[in-house]
């Protein structure tokens, strides 16, 4: 068995034991005080009453993932690295957004726990399992943080609908989560195998993203007086579209090294 197959099949043991047996824990002992817990911020009760069981199921489907990923590197297939990359896509979604609602209801962000173990997971697959450039490591984890923030941005302006009624947040929420699937197939994709449509699919996520994330992140940040999380999603969809808009970054940033220096040979 190569090394690579056997660090992959101890990778993805670990995440699986995150994923499944780590969220059931945390799900077990924090739902109830996550029920009774008094946010700070309007929504953030509603957000932790239906969300977290929604993003726990992100998490135990992780696991889930990253088991049948072990088996696949046991067996050296060629799907086991696709599946271990998109179990962790998934296990870093589960367990970000969840953690912004929990420190506003005055708790700790114990979903932490899953995902920072599970970020340096990413960067060991990505650069050792998987033989991935810099770049496309790089570039893969910052489209996925486009795909979380742009998620977190129709939830949370669902629950502003709910509690508050805006009129600005009925007429963006669906469109985030539009972005955010757009999103989450360029990131996966990167990982795998980047194609010219993926970037295509990027700057109209990212454009839809500029449309609907601004106008909630000054609205918000005016009423609450601070920064507002609604930001993030457009500041990272504009960092990407100025990116995939740039000449020929696409192609730099997605080749792999001995692609450029067939370019360069050729050149």
């Amino acid at each position: 068995m190569k090394a690579k197959n056997r660090l992959g099949i101890l990778l993805t043991l670990i995440g699986a034991v995150l994923g499944i047996v780590g969220t059931y824990l945390i799900f077990l002992n924090w739902y109830s005080p996550a029920l009774t817990a008094e946010a700070a911020e309007p929504g953030c009760e509603i957000l932790l009453k239906y969300l977290m069981p929604a993003l726990s199921d992100f998490g135990i489907l992780a696991g889930v993932l990253y088991a049948v990923s072990a088996y696949g590197f046991f067996t050296a297939a060629g799907w086991a690295f696709p599946v271990a990359a998109l179990a962790n896509v998934l296990a870093l979604q589960g367990s970000w957004f969840i953690n912004v609602p929990f420190m506003a209801a005055g708790m700790p962000p114990v979903y932490f726990i899953i995902f920072w173990p599970n970020l340096i997971l990413y960067f060991l697959l990505m650069k050792v399992v998987g033989g991935l450039s810099w770049n496309r490591t790089l570039l893969g984890l910052v489209t996925g943080m486009a795909f979380i923030f742009c998620f977190m941005n129709g939830v949370a302006s669902w629950s502003r609908i709910i509690t508050i009624g805006s009129h600005i947040f009925v007429a963006v929420q669906r469109l985030n989560w539009v972005a955010f699937i757009g999103w989450g197939v360029v990131a996966v994709g990167i990982l795998l195998r980047p194609k010219e449509w993926m970037r295509v699919l990027g700057l109209t996520a990212g454009v839809l993203e500029l449309v609907v994330g601004i106008p909630l992140g000054v609205i918000t940040t005016i009423n609450l007086g601070r920064f507002s999380m609604f930001s993030l999603g457009p500041i990272f969809s504009l960092v990407l579209v100025v990116l995939f808009l740039w000449p020929n970054m696409w192609q730099r940033l997605t080749q792999s090294p001995d692609e450029g220096r067939l370019i360069t040979q050729a050149a």
